[in-house]
């Protein structure tokens, strides 16, 4: 029997491996999302897909889906890494940052796109608790797939991606009590709805304050020491321990798994252990995430389509114009201009991996009818299919509305009147991009500032805050409100023209830190006399990170304590 057992697990675990190592590079080649592939996959490959057509195919029967109990416990994995990724990115830095469109913007787009699909779904004569659940579960967008095309196009530097991520940002956090509203509708609570509310939150912020302090105490201590004295594997062995720990004390509560990982996401965020135990568990939620789109593309029911053709594909376009009216308006409400409204409001018209999520478990629970979790998930479905067209749609239509005014724009006057707290980037090159990249993805306001007008035409087809005008005249440098600005980073490719504009920038400015990109050593002593000025030797830096690559390969840890130019563990750059 455990045998017999052991085999089926097996051959489940080997059936999965081959599937991704297969399938993912297929999707990247195709330029299709793996969310979608897997999806898809798992259509095909359920009892509602190939193996309804012939019961003779003996592949169907070697592959044994029919049964989903081991793609359901996978799936599940999926969604407690998801969550600690999620928690993983939501430092408080990046959250103060974004505070207005994080929490404003993104929860007035929960909250009120919720709230129309919620009455339409009561309207055609759903319950109460249906209606709320469909609203909130359908207003959430796919954070996987966003993501991807905003990485891929390096679109989070633009006010598009800065404004996309935020929302997204405040639905990943908005799934918690979504879930835990799932929790008190499914329980047989009776009469006694109240009480077992309160007794459900009193547990959740008792269990999330355990899980908390006892991490805040032990976390950082034992990360230190396996650095120090283990491998890549205890490093490894102890981020997996994290997560699982967290998330059973969770379940030993009687709460998700997934809120255990997200907290514990968010105990690691402001560690200077986040990249590092982030690039080691991604592959893993990638994977496991791809199996969670396997096992709900096995749960839907292709014949609905065939059955109700015409309310589906309706129901599809509707969700999207109703998602993308609602999102336009309030990013407008937001002072966001009509470009970037635009772009964020077609980008995100679809649903995602959570609606999927939110309607499989109320189906699951019994709070929702069969046939009409059946329509959802196709809805949702569909959307997500619908995604990849629409984020380079969202994308032309965004540009084309931008580059209506583009003559106007590219002039040095304009740009920050009433900025503050922004990070000027002067010189928009290779390096420029980089590292305002990174920034955006933290939550920071950039204002980047080039003579190049084609890498300046560039950035504001992709409706980036970059302007042209050259960095070594005041005039370019009062019109970038260096006084109400947080940081000033140089990265012009010209020793003597960073020297230049180093003085300029304090004239105009006193107080406010420099970042300045220095070519050598010797460049270096220039700024050793200037105060509030940091220079980073980019030869110090290339050194350094090749010789600790170098270190790794071969197995040797490297002091980073030793040399001061040594950088730390950060994110690949795009």
């Amino acid at each position: 029997m455990k045998e017999s057992l052991l085999i089926d697990v097996f051959w489940h675990a080997g059936f999965f491996l081959a599937l991704s190592a297969l399938i993912i590079p297929l999707l990247r080649y195709l330029k299709i999302p793996t969310a979608l592939g897997y999806l898809l996959a798992g259509i095909a490959l359920g009892p509602h897909g190939l193996s309804s057509i012939s019961d003779h195919l003996i592949i169907m029967d070697l592959i044994g889906l029919q049964d989903s109990k081991h793609v359901k416990i996978l799936a599940e994995l999926g969604i407690v890494l998801l969550l600690f990724v999620v928690g993983l990115e939501i430092t408080p830095n990046r959250l103060w940052q974004m505070r207005s469109l994080v929490f404003g913007l993104g929860s007035a787009q929960v909250l009120v796109t919720g709230l129309v699909i919620g009455s339409i779904a009561y309207f055609w004569g759903n319950s109460a608790q249906v209606s709320l659940l469909l609203g909130l579960g359908l207003a959430l967008s796919s954070t996987a797939i966003v993501v991807q095309w905003l990485h891929e196009k390096r679109l989070f530097v633009t006010h598009t991606g800065r404004t996309s991520f935020s929302i997204l940002l405040f639905q990943d956090l908005a799934v918690i009590p979504i879930l835990l509203l799932l929790t008190i509708m499914s329980a047989d609570a009776g009469d006694s709805i109240l009480q077992y509310t309160f007794i459900s939150l009193s547990k959740m912020v008792l269990t999330a304050a355990v899980i908390f302090i006892v991490g805040r105490i032990i976390l950082k201590p034992l990360f230190i020491f396996a650095n120090r004295n283990g491998g890549p594997e205890v490093f490894m062995a102890l981020s997996l321990l994290v997560i699982v720990a967290s998330a059973s004390v969770a379940a030993l509560a009687g709460l998700s798994m997934a809120l255990g990982a997200f907290i514990a996401g968010l105990l690691l965020a402001d560690t200077e252990y986040r990249h590092e135990i982030s690039f080691l568990v991604i592959p893993f939620k990638s994977m496991l995430l791809g199996i969670f789109f396997l096992s709900f593309g096995m749960g839907i029911n292709l014949y609905f389509v065939a059955e109700k053709p015409f309310w589906l594909f309706s129901s599809v376009i509707g969700l999207v114009c109703i998602k993308a009216m609602v999102i336009f308006f309030l990013c407008k409400l937001w002072k966001q201009n009509t470009a970037v409204s635009i772009e964020t409001a077609i980008l995100l018209s679809h649903a995602g991996e959570f609606g999927l999520l939110v309607v499989g478990s109320a189906l699951t629970a019994g709070l929702m009818e069969e046939n009409v979790a059946q329509f959802m998930l196709l809805n949702v479905g569909l959307t997500m299919i619908l995604a990849p067209i629409l984020a380079p749609f969202a994308r032309m239509v965004g540009s084309y509305v931008e580059n209506k005014n583009m003559a106007e724009k590219l002039i040095t006057n304009e740009p920050a009147e009433n900025k503050e707290h922004h990070i000027v980037i002067l010189g928009f090159g290779r390096i420029g991009q980089s590292i305002a990249s990174t920034l955006c993805r933290e939550g920071f306001e950039i204002l980047g500032f080039d003579k190049n007008t084609q890498i300046v035409h560039e950035a504001r087809k992709k409706m980036s805050p970059v302007f042209l005008g050259d960095v070594t005249k005041k005039s370019t440098l009062e019109a970038a409100n260096l006084d109400q600005a947080s940081c000033i980073i140089v990265t012009i490719d010209d020793a003597n023209a960073t020297q230049n504009v180093a003085k300029t920038i304090r004239e105009v400015c006193k107080s406010t830190p420099i970042v300045v990109r220095a070519r050598s050593h010797d460049d270096l002593q220039f700024f050793e006399g200037m105060e509030g000025i940091d220079a980073l030797a980019e030869d110090a830096i290339l050194s350094a990170s090749l010789s600790d690559r170098v270190f790794k390969k071969v197995g040797v840890m490297s002091n980073k304590q030793d040399n001061i130019n040594a950088p730390t563990t950060a994110e690949p750059v795009e």
